[in-house]
């Protein structure tokens, strides 16, 4: 009689083909976790930095933007009493070739928030051997973008301060009721003084009156300018004319300045007026003639 608590070897086949499928499934879970190729080589080579910028494990690695490995491992280190992290970077054997001995890489980032990656620019040395390290750069762009964005929104909440508190021009005129009314008037002036010069200049080009006629014919504005360089002679003559008056010096200066002088100018001319009246009334008095 068989004992119903025996072993069966059915039973035994079937935990064994359980544990077997539960270890391959772990195994194809960490292959596919680890972003590698069950039936592919490896070839691992390293990078060193003090700062990794996020990047993590199992992220990819790349060479002019194709996927050729990941990011296996990071782990810290010391050296000189400075703290770094050493990655290794698995890649697959059949791009390997392309990394080169003196290649350098560099972590970037999918977007402005994505994932990292390591991208890898070849050189033109030999091939990198398993274990190797290659230099890694800093890619500044993206920090000096983020580091120029900071200090941009720092200007703008210190502008906006200054604004809420009513500082300075621009925070009057947002907090100052009366100035910003005051401006509003202001700039409305301007547009209809810059309305009104704007159809000055249209009719001062086109219109039918003296300027456009200066404006556009030549030989008037010509004319004209010969004109008041005329006048402008004749005010310098009379200008030293008036000043020869008032000079003391001269006849007319005398005349002018001397009451005397002018009243004895006067009462001769006066005489002499009498004398041309009386010659016209009595000329024989003045003139005689003689017949022989």
């Amino acid at each position: 009689m068989k004992n119903p608590n025996a072993l069966k070897w059915s039973d035994l086949k079937t935990g064994i083909f359980f544990v077997f499928g539960i270890g391959f499934a772990s195994y194809m879970g960490l292959v596919i976790g680890k972003n590698t190729n069950l039936f592919t080589g490896v070839t691992t080579i390293k990078i060193v930095s003090r700062d990794v910028q996020s990047l993590a494990e199992n992220n990819f690695v790349s060479v002019s933007g194709k996927k050729i490995g990941t990011v296996s491992k990071m782990d810290f280190f010391r050296r000189n009493d400075s703290l770094f992290v050493v990655a290794s970077l698995r890649l697959k054997n059949e791009y390997a070739p392309l990394v080169t001995k003196d290649a350098k890489a560099t972590i970037k980032s999918l977007g402005v928030l994505g994932d990292k990656y390591v991208d890898i620019t070849t050189g033109k040395g030999a091939s990198v051997q398993n274990g190797d390290y290659i230099p890694l750069e800093t890619e500044e762009g993206m920090a000096s973008l983020t580091g120029n964005a900071n200090n941009a929104f720092v200007k703008i909440n210190e502008l906006l301060d200054h604004l809420n508190s009513g500082k300075g021009m621009a925070g009057r005129l947002i907090s100052d009721e009366k100035m910003g009314t005051e401006l509003a008037e202001t700039v409305s002036s301007l547009k209809t003084t810059t309305s009104e010069l704007s159809k000055l200049t249209q009719k001062a080009s086109n219109g039918s009156g003296l300027l456009p006629k200066l404006l556009n014919d030549k030989a008037l504005a010509k004319n004209t300018e010969e004109t008041l360089e005329r006048l402008n002679q004749t005010a310098l003559k009379t200008e030293s004319l008036m000043t020869k008056l008032n000079n003391e010096k001269g006849t007319l200066g005398q005349l002018s300045s001397n009451p005397l002088l002018y009243n004895n100018l006067s009462r001769t001319l006066s005489s002499l007026d009498s004398v041309l009246v009386d010659l016209k009334a009595h000329p024989n008095r003045y003139v005689k003639f003689s017949f022989f």
